[in-house]
């Protein structure tokens, strides 16, 4: 049904237990007895073990590199006006308008070429949050884009991560396209109201500097650490399994 991929995950207990919550969350057989919320606490807890140094904001380096990027590059959008934006990155200057523009082809700007796994995942979600920003009459912050895209990234590498549990168990492409829909907005819900101690950065210049890799580490942190509430002795204590009702997603200024 789309989601799946030759990549497989460690196979260590809390990666067979977010691997299992995904199997049970589209199982017809126990539909309703795991909620998307589980799912993506599960699968941050199996991240979270992920050995390695900086554990495991580690996984995401070059994620956060690309989120520096992203909110020089809007910054300098909202301030100077694409076309210099663009020319500043080296842009043809016959580039086509915004609404035809090629994101992906912008997206290798922000973020290289390179074939890993991690660069193709952030080449998809800077191509999938530009697109519709780019012709937008009202354009976000650069703050709220950046924290659209870290979700975004999460939300494809749960997807990679965990897809072939998601899609096996889907009764059909409908209720797995729904399924994933649910585990997008808990991931954006967290990523929108991931906590931070300073203001973010305010010029394309401070994006680009330490300023802007320690507050965009700082939301990365907070989002991978929403399963620490999570009671590992019961599947459903403390992050109401079973759920029904949609989060509603915190607005933020623009």
């Amino acid at each position: 049904m789309g989601t799946s991929s030759p990549r497989r995950g460690p196979t260590t207990p809390l990666w067979r237990a977010a691997k299992g919550a995904a199997t049970r969350y589209l199982s017809p057989g126990t539909a309703g007895g795991v909620s998307a919320q589980e799912v993506v606490a599960r699968y941050l807890a199996a991240v979270a073990e992920t050995p390695g140094p900086g554990q495991p904001l580690a996984v995401f380096r070059l994620t956060r590199k690309a989120a520096q990027e992203l909110g020089a590059f809007w910054d300098e959008v909202r301030n100077q006006g694409l076309p210099a934006a663009l020319a500043a990155r080296g842009w043809p200057a016959a580039a086509p308008d915004p609404p035809e523009m090629p994101v992906q082809a912008l997206s290798e700007v922000l973020a290289g070429s390179g074939g890993g796994l991690e660069e193709a995942v952030v080449r998809t979600a800077l191509a999938l949050v530009l697109q519709p920003a780019l012709p937008a009459p009202a354009r976000p912050a650069a703050d709220h884009l950046v924290r659209q895209f870290l979700a975004t990234a999460l939300h494809l590498r749960l997807v990679l991560d965990v897809g072939e549990s998601l899609e096996a168990a889907a009764p059909d492409s409908g209720s797995l396209q729904a399924g994933l829909d649910w585990i997008r907005v808990w991931i954006e819900t967290g990523a929108l109201a991931a906590p931070v101690s300073a203001a973010p950065p305010a010029t394309a210049a401070h994006w680009q500097g330490l300023m802007g890799w320690v507050w965009i580490t700082e939301i990365m942190a907070a989002m991978l650490s929403a399963p620490a509430s999570v009671d590992q002795r019961h599947p459903c204590a403390g992050i109401g399994c079973g759920s029904t009702t949609p989060p509603t997603l915190p607005r933020r200024r623009r």
